[in-house]
């Protein structure tokens, strides 16, 4: 037979009144860089059209994913705030994780178009007006410098907006590249480079949307965080002096910050004979688990006579 019990503890990490100011503020900052963002598109878009740059018109729609992405996060993030329920035990806080996936199967799809219309461009190239194209590049990073500046301190602490921030980093890079090929064209009527800029964005895109991609799969499929092992809580756990040892352990997270651990802690015989509750051994294998980082947990206490597994 076995003695055991469970026990959860829910942290105060993301609790109902956890930051309401800060969030009114990081709210204010994802709208307004929705609509700084999204002018900044329409601009490069009409720009790369009237100027018949390529690379422009990549720069608008990458510029143009930036935007979708911090819509759909300010969206996902009004939906991850909603209160658990008896349904959604765990709330909604994954709600921003599927935004971030759909929004880089997007940025995908963007580039595949790219890619497209720059062989096509290589193919037969057209006249491009450089000056046209410079000005446009320059108001295009000005307006991803402001939007990256808004945005800096909310990366550090949410997947979707980090994911954002880092699309709008590089499409500064990307308008710093576009300003730079203007020049070269204006100066040395280089048509093709601009397919060929444009197949570095889209290149660019790419690697950072499978990135992205791999990142919230591994969430949604509840994979172990990359900062987290069995071997480390296992190993953590049983340096302490009751625990015989720790198995069945499972490690997930909800959204990316939030992280859940199971785990079966097997007590050693002078433990399972002495006159310490459960809640004592408990408080214990808890204060090693937050060490960890690691603020949800259940964790089922059992005696010497069962059969622990790995």
């Amino acid at each position: 037979m076995k003695n055991e019990e469970n026990h959860s503890s829910f942290s105060q990490g993301f609790s109902n009144g956890h930051h309401h100011g800060n969030s009114f503020a990081s709210n204010r900052k994802l709208i307004f860089s929705v609509f700084l963002n999204l002018t900044i598109s329409i601009t490069e878009v009409f720009g790369g059209l009237f100027s018949g740059s390529l690379a422009l018109i990549s720069d608008s729609l990458h510029n143009f994913g930036d935007t979708s992405s911090l819509f759909v996060s300010f969206i996902a993030r009004k939906i991850s705030r909603k209160e658990r329920n008896s349904t959604y035990t765990y709330g909604y806080k994954r709600a921003e994780i599927i935004g971030a996936t759909l929004n880089t199967i997007f940025l995908l799809a963007i580039a595949v178009f790219l890619f497209a219309e720059a062989i096509r461009k290589l193919l037969s190239p057209a006249e491009i007006k450089g000056e046209l194209m410079f000005w446009v590049a320059i108001v295009g990073l000005v307006g991803n410098v402001i939007t990256a500046f808004l945005l800096f301190s909310e990366s550090k602490q949410n997947l979707n907006i980090r994911s954002a921030f880092i699309h709008i980093v590089s499409d500064t890079l990307s308008s710093v590249f576009v300003i730079i090929a203007s020049l070269i064209i204006i100066r040395y009527d280089f048509l093709l480079l601009d397919p060929l800029l444009t197949i570095v964005v889209g290149a660019y895109i790419c690697y950072q949307s499978i990135h992205l991609l791999k990142k919230t799969m591994q969430i949604l499929m509840q994979g172990i965080p990359d900062d987290h092992s069995i071997e480390m809580v296992r190993t953590e756990l049983e340096k302490l002096d009751f625990v015989h040892n720790a198995h069945h352990i499972h490690i997930w997270t909800s959204d990316g910050s939030d992280i859940y651990v199971e785990a079966h802690v097997q007590l050693t015989k002078e433990a399972e004979n002495s006159k310490v509750s459960l809640d004592s051994y408990l408080e214990k294998v808890e204060q090693v688990l937050k060490q960890l980082r690691i603020n949800h947990s259940t964790i089922q206490i059992e005696n010497g006579r069962c059969n622990g597994g790995s």
